[in-house]
């Protein structure tokens, strides 16, 4: 879920999901899928699913899936720091 905390509506952003070795955000992990999302208004929860094929064999253990909302920067905010959230280790 994707949700708005600020006191202002938040306009429409890129959402990218990421496959990562660790629960941090950063330049070593791989981009999986990018999707838009349509204004958030404040205080509001945005239900999102991620869904994604792998290849036979490729292992997702110990992995992490990062999601970072308004990957590009698009939406001016006070708090640039908190628009990734870490789903994991996946089994």
């Amino acid at each position: 879920m994707i949700q708005n905390i600020g006191d202002g509506d938040a306009g429409s952003m890129v959402v990218k999901y990421y496959l990562s070795d660790d629960d941090v955000f950063d330049g070593g992990d791989t981009l999986l899928k990018s999707d838009s999302l349509d204004k958030i208004i404040a205080g509001s929860v945005v239900p999102r699913t991620f869904k994604r094929t792998f290849a036979a064999g490729f292992s997702l253990s110990g992995k992490y899936i990062i999601a970072v909302v308004d990957a590009n920067n698009a939406v001016v905010e006070s708090n640039e720091n908190n628009n990734s959230i870490a789903y994991g280790p996946l089994q």
